[in-house]
């Protein structure tokens, strides 16, 4: 029997590095990818399928920010329905910075990623004397299993009241 993670109880201290997290898949369609390119990256790969044809990407792709963006999504929804009723003001997630984010291969229409997270780090940084940072990789990866989307981000997590140095 596997054991579930209950996120809602957990403080800084309580969350190990090396926890990994599958936050679902999303599929991509092709009104879905025109239509954010329309909005936010209006480029002709992103929004026309015929000029997308004489592009180096040879059709039409979904922007790096729309896989961004529903990465993001993913993550919040992932991780709010292990809060779900939980009302003791514990605030965490707020993410701090990223880095390295990579594009590595396009995502057409009908390509379906899964998101994944690890936790690889825990920083040894408080902020404010209430906030501990978490590293983690997050990762998108095609139906082929090929790597897609890369990056890190330090996340802010409450440390435990009863352990702070401020009490």
């Amino acid at each position: 029997m596997s054991k579930s993670i209950v996120f809602r109880h957990r403080w800084f201290e309580d969350i190990p590095v090396g926890e990994f997290h599958v936050f679902g898949s999303h599929t991509f369609g092709e009104k879905e990818i025109i239509e954010f390119g329309q909005k936010y990256d209006p480029q002709p790969y992103h929004i026309d399928p015929v000029a997308a044809l004489d592009t180096h990407h040879r059709g039409l792709v979904a922007s790096g920010w729309h896989i961004c963006a529903i990465w993001m999504k993913m993550m919040v929804s992932y991780m709010e329905r292990y809060a779900t009723g939980v009302r003791d003001g514990r605030r965490n997630g707020a993410g701090v910075g990223f880095e390295n984010m990579r594009w590595h291969k396009p995502v057409r229409p009908g390509h379906s990623l899964t998101f994944t997270y690890e936790i690889t780090d825990k920083l040894d940084k408080v902020v404010r004397d209430q906030w501990g940072i978490i590293r983690s990789r997050n990762e998108a990866y095609n139906q082929y299993g090929e790597l897609v989307f890369s990056f890190e981000i330090d996340i802010l997590a409450e440390l435990d009241p009863d352990k702070r140095s401020d009490q």
